[in-house]
């Protein structure tokens, strides 16, 4: 269960730094404002990069082999961090964003020994050293850009590539290639993290850092994927796998050189730009970017052991029927803004449920709730028979002297609550995974909980008072990823665990977030004080029973 822990600390570590964070943007300098081009209003940090890359940062070095391969990975992202920061402070050229982002690619390729050497239609053929590195680069530098110049909208290049890193990892598992699946899931959970804050109404860009950041890993992690680990793979997988970002980028830079200008002019001519001119909304424009993608990545899935000439072909009678659509519909003045009588109806509809929950105050027993869902997986947790190691054996210790603090402390710092809160969400999440509770009736009940507090966070506390509490495309892509891992595994019950523990882990990040949000942590001390309770039997069950190691 090592790649879940990396999941799940890459996501904590990321959803703990990006607050404090995001407090001293303006001091860093790092801050994005809005102009022309851009579809946000107001000045909003972009320093999300920096909360994943050290989130992903702290898995891949406990985890990984030191050898020259890894090392130089790290060095490399070390490279694209450094050159992203600076970026993001003084919105660098572009030659010297290229500078960096060579620097990276050949760390990669020379020292770790990273390169194609299996070239798409010549698999057979073995081509020069020198020419194999000199493509490598190449690629890098051309996926590093796609991705940075995908990320235009809330949610947007993280929720993308989130679905491509999504079969790496599903396909790295299958191909027992457990240092892939390793760095995939570093990456996974510290996008996971950031898209809490980013999705729209984003409260934090990633900025040059995170994009440069996502791009560059992504594509090292296809390399090492379809050149080392599993060679039966389709060599022109990846297009499958960048799917929307190359499609955007391919179009965008030959659209700007037909004009005769330079393809890295900056303009309004993406994918995202075209679809809100059409009068699709934030909110619509990126759920269809990330229904689209889904499509590139299910097709990849179908076709990952297929010949060359499949997955090429696929995609480009994608992008051809994707322009022709666009094309059809710009050419008409199509307006898609709203959805007339259906709209109508769906808004009569939530007015009328609305005034249903009115009767009663909801919201006032959100705390109770939350305190009894906690209590109930707690106990759950404590019928497993498993053996857990050391670190995960004095976690609960450690929350138990953190949650007594939190209630007899009389200054509050809702950061320390939070992590604490996070990290016992974190902590139930991976007591679950894997395992299974003596009674299956207990299995049962808590997936009821879960899906209870699903509704509750999402569709009833937002029907009594919308602003408070609105879902996102964040909560679409997550269903999304419910729906689509499963669907990839070979071992469909390994992957089908962590798919629903995933689940459950961001449906109990929203309801202490929620109770956080609000203030209501510490009403009463009722929450502390079951958080407390339920790290102290933890720590007991560890300590008192034959599973301590």
């Amino acid at each position: 269960m090592v790649f879940y822990a990396a999941l799940i600390i890459s996501m904590l570590f990321t959803l703990v730094l990006i607050p404090p964070l995001v407090k001293y943007a303006d001091v860093i300098g790092a801050i994005d404002k809005p102009n022309a081009r851009k579809v946000h209003s107001n000045v909003i940090p972009r320093i999300g990069g920096i909360a994943m890359i050290l989130g992903a940062f702290v898995p891949m070095l406990i985890w990984l082999p030191l050898d020259k391969q890894y090392l130089s990975i790290l060095a490399g992202v070390l490279v694209i961090f450094g050159f992203g920061i600076w970026d993001d402070r003084k919105e660098i050229s572009y030659k010297f964003k290229f500078l960096g982002q060579f620097v990276a690619s050949l760390v990669v390729v020379v020292v770790g020994d990273i390169s194609v050497k299996h070239v798409p239609f010549l698999s057979d053929m073995a081509i020069p050293v020198i020419v194999s590195q000199c493509f490598t680069i190449l690629c890098l530098l051309a996926i590093t850009n796609a991705l940075n110049l995908a990320d235009g909208l809330d949610g947007l290049a993280g929720g993308t590539t989130l679905l491509s890193f999504g079969l790496i990892g599903i396909l790295s598992l299958n191909s027992d290639a457990p240092y892939v699946l390793m760095v995939t899931m570093s990456v996974v959970g510290c996008v996971l993290g950031f898209l809490r804050f980013n999705s729209h109404p984003a409260v934090i860009f990633m900025g040059d850092t995170g994009s440069q950041f996502l791009g560059f890993i992504l594509g090292v992690q296809m390399i090492l994927l379809t050149q080392s680990a599993d060679l039966a793979l389709s060599k022109t997988l990846p297009l499958l796998m960048l799917g929307l970002p190359l499609l955007d980028t391919l179009t965008v830079m030959l659209k700007r050189m037909l004009e005769g200008r330079s393809p890295f002019t900056p303009d309004k001519n993406h994918l995202h730009h075209r679809l809100l001119a059409l009068g699709f909304s934030h909110y619509e424009t990126v759920v269809i970017l990330y229904l689209i993608q889904s499509v590139f990545v299910v097709s990849a899935f179908l076709t990952c052991y297929s010949a060359d000439w499949i997955p090429a072909l696929l995609f480009a009678v994608y992008v051809m029927a994707l322009l022709a659509t666009l094309n059809y519909l710009e050419k008409n003045n199509a307006k898609l803004s709203s959805f007339g009588s259906i709209s109508a109806l769906v808004k009569a509809q939530r007015n009328w449920m609305a005034k249903q929950l009115q009767i009663v105050n909801i919201e006032k027993y959100t705390v109770f709730y939350v305190a009894l869902v906690v209590l109930v997986l707690t106990f759950y947790s404590l019928t497993f028979k498993a053996s857990y190691s050391t670190d995960i054996q004095t976690l609960p210790i450690i929350l138990s002297i953190v949650f007594a603090l939190s209630i007899f402390s009389k200054t509050i710092r809702i950061w320390v609550d939070r992590a604490a809160a996070y990290t016992f969400c974190a902590l139930l999440a991976y007591l679950g995974y894997g395992n299974h509770a003596q009674f299956e009736a207990f299995y049962y009940l808590e997936w009821g909980l879960v899906v209870a507090s699903a509704l509750w966070i999402f569709v009833i506390i937002p029907l009594q008072n919308a602003s408070k509490f609105e879902t996102s495309p964040f909560d679409i892509l997550i269903v999304l990823l419910s729906l689509l891992i499963p669907y990839f595994a070979e071992e469909a019950s390994k992957i089908d665990r962590l798919a629903v523990n995933i689940i459950k882990f961001m449906v109990l990040l929203y309801l202490f977030e929620y109770v956080l949000s609000r203030n209501a942590f510490h009403s009463r001390k009722t929450l502390p004080g079951v958080l407390l309770i339920c790290s102290i039997a933890l720590t007991f069950r560890f300590i008192f029973t034959d599973t301590f190691l």
